[in-house]
């Protein structure tokens, strides 16, 4: 009678474990057969200066510094760019998971600056999922520096820049995240006749992850056109570029980097970059990233 009770309660543990069986490869193919998205594509809403792909979360508040030191061939008597300084205030608020817009004022020109980041696509993993990214991000700024001619009439329009571009973004794997971007950027005045008003650029950009909190982050903006433009001050103009990397410290992105432009609004990284690598006109940097929740938690109610 044991025997029989024991064959009895073993079958039952073989059929029970079987269906169990069964009943994950039906919900595991189902599963399969969704797309699912891909989150962290970059650890920070910037690469470096420049967007990257990320968006700031619905109801959340992300608050940046970005800093940026003088060239590191000012030697020593301005300890390699160190005495000199330039900041940028930016906060960026999630109006919903798709919809970002922001506010930020730069020392470099005194400008301010208003912003929109639109999420566009998704990627995803699985049958019918999006293989990329896509975002778009515009901003409107003002240059608020008093005019160096009064006598002369001067237009508020003049002041004013705008910045629009296309962020298409690919996730490969765990390790390796890149992104291209076309984008237009154009100045109202311009200090000379022969100057363009509308400058086209191809940003390069890119993640690599190292451990956990650590990556390594690099981006490049090369002008398509205005190539043979002059700075206000009359100086050449460069393309931007920039190596650097994210340390991800408890609710904190904290980017160091090493690059060329001094200007972090977008439309002066492209258009106002003075310096080159090649002659150790590079710059320390970085940017402090924290985001704040605005909405209520859980266990508020």
């Amino acid at each position: 009678m044991k025997k029989i009770l024991l064959l009895f309660i073993g079958l039952g543990i073989l059929l029970s474990a079987k269906a169990q069986d069964d009943l994950m490869n039906m919900l595991n193919s189902e599963s399969s057969n969704k797309p699912v998205p891909v989150f962290a594509t970059f650890k920070s809403t910037r690469v470096i200066t420049g967007q990257s792909i990320e968006h700031v979360a619905a109801k959340h508040l992300n608050f940046v510094i970005l800093h940026r030191f003088g060239e590191v061939n000012k030697g020593a008597y301005e300890l390699w760019g160190l005495d000199m300084a330039n900041m940028r205030l930016v906060f960026d608020y999630g109006i919903t998971d798709r919809i970002q817009v922001g506010f930020a004022r730069s020392s470099m020109n005194k400008t301010y600056d208003g912003n929109l980041k639109i999420k566009l696509l998704k990627q995803s993993k699985g049958k019918g999922g999006s293989p990329i990214s896509l975002s778009y991000y515009g901003n409107v700024a003002i240059n608020s520096m008093k005019w160096q001619d009064t006598s002369r009439q001067n237009y508020f329009t003049s002041r004013m820049s705008y910045f629009n571009q296309i962020i298409i973004a690919r996730k490969f794997g765990d390790k390796l995240s890149l992104q291209i971007t076309p984008t237009v950027v154009h100045q109202n005045l311009v200090k000379y006749t022969s100057d363009l008003n509308t400058t086209y650029a191809l940003g390069l950009g890119g993640s690599i992850k190292l451990n956990r909190s650590f990556r390594f982050n690099f981006e490049y903006y090369p002008r398509l056109t205005g190539r043979d433009m002059l700075s206000a001050s009359g100086s050449k103009l460069y393309d931007y570029l920039a190596l650097g990397v994210d340390i991800e410290t408890g609710g904190h992105v904290f980017q160091i980097m090493v690059c060329n432009g001094l200007g972090m609004l977008e439309q002066q990284m492209v258009r106002e970059t003075t310096t080159q690598w090649s002659n150790a006109g590079v710059r320390l940097g970085f940017n402090i990233n924290r985001t704040f929740s605005m909405g209520h938690h859980e266990g508020s109610k």
